[in-house]
């Protein structure tokens, strides 16, 4: 018998406390605010690219079909089954943890590639809705980077704040990022929130942005959320996210996560693409029939407690010659 989830209300609570990284985030107008839609301005050029350049993202409701997000849910949520990391006493669509007991069991070289290459996964982040967006805002025919990432989030999970550009600048830097929900995401499920106002901070220009992650060993810019509105920005900006909706944003925009907080255990399930002009020069690391993003011998597969992005250890997994996962402190592991 499938387990039944329990009632719980997260959705509108304003008791409930908000944290990233282990830190409270301040709730008052002032400092957190919600995401504008901008469907009214689809299919106007000149007011899409200047609504962009003015808040640095671009937030649609509904954008792809939600059928189509929920048959990718359901396509990368089975695969995540296989390995533990989905409880099978409920509805694999609900997302509930498991243990992730086969995970060190699994050649997640091959996992991940399955992830990335589903059917209804790529019909999401390959579909002809961003795509349209993204040629729109770029003037001319765009490509997506060969890296997809689907991310999936535990509950006591979050995301240290960065921007993409130090990621993604050994190419041109007319990129665009898309986070897209695959299932409706509430803050306190861990929800993308940007930094109101910080694509035009001069203290990122002039630093931080000029810098490449893996020649300068980035780790998170700051893990603390006030710290970083007080610095680079204005107010938090994040939403409800549905199934179907799409969050755009440039290289220079600053975000993060809300910490993982679902009282039901129930994981996030996100993917970030990127898509830049097809003539510009791409950045090698997450492109070409090789790519290796930050090393041949890593896997992104996020989480497991790693949570200082050293080395990008957080994110990126050594493995073995066999795509076995080797974590940091632990002995080698019997090849025979």
């Amino acid at each position: 018998m499938v387990a039944t989830l329990p009632d719980v209300s997260i959705r509108s609570d304003p008791s409930l406390s908000l944290t990233a990284n282990g830190f409270a985030v301040d709730r008052s107008a002032d400092r957190l605010g919600e995401l504008e839609a901008a469907n009214d301005l689809l299919g106007d050029l000149t007011a899409l690219r200047a609504t962009m350049k003015e808040r640095g993202y671009l937030f649609f409701r509904g954008l792809i079909d939600p059928q189509i997000v929920r048959a990718a849910r359901h396509e990368v949520l089975s695969k995540y089954a296989v390995l533990g990391e989905i409880d099978d006493r409920y509805p694999i669509e609900s997302g509930i943890a498991g243990d992730g007991g086969a995970v060190p069991a699994v050649n997640l070289r091959a996992f991940s590639e399955s992830v990335r290459s589903g059917y209804w996964y790529r019909r999401v982040t390959d579909g002809p809705e961003i795509l349209g967006v993204t040629r729109d805002l770029l003037n001319g025919n765009v490509r997506i980077f060969e890296m997809r990432w689907p991310r999936f989030v535990r509950p006591g999970e979050g995301c240290g704040f960065h921007c993409d550009g130090p990621y993604m600048n050994r190419g041109t830097d007319r990129i665009f990022s898309a986070w897209i929900p695959l299932g409706d995401v509430s803050p306190m499920e861990g929800a993308l929130m940007v930094l109101e106002h910080s694509h035009r901070s001069e203290r990122l220009l002039s630093g931080y942005l000029q810098s490449d992650a893996d020649r300068d060993g980035l780790q998170w810019l700051d893990d603390d959320p006030v710290s970083v509105q007080d610095h680079y920005g204005d107010r938090w900006l994040t939403t409800e996210f549905a199934a179907g909706d799409v969050l755009l944003f440039g290289m220079h925009t600053l975000h993060g996560a809300f910490d993982n907080q679902s009282p039901e255990g129930r994981c996030r399930l996100s993917s970030d693409t990127r898509y830049q002009r097809i003539d510009e020069p791409a950045d090698p690391r997450w492109n070409g029939a090789n790519f290796e993003g930050h090393g041949g011998s890593r896997v992104f597969y996020p989480g497991l407690g790693r949570w200082n992005n050293a080395d990008f250890q957080d994110e990126w997994k050594d493995v073995d010659e066999r795509g076995r996962i080797v974590l940091r402190g632990e002995p080698d592991r019997d090849q025979h």
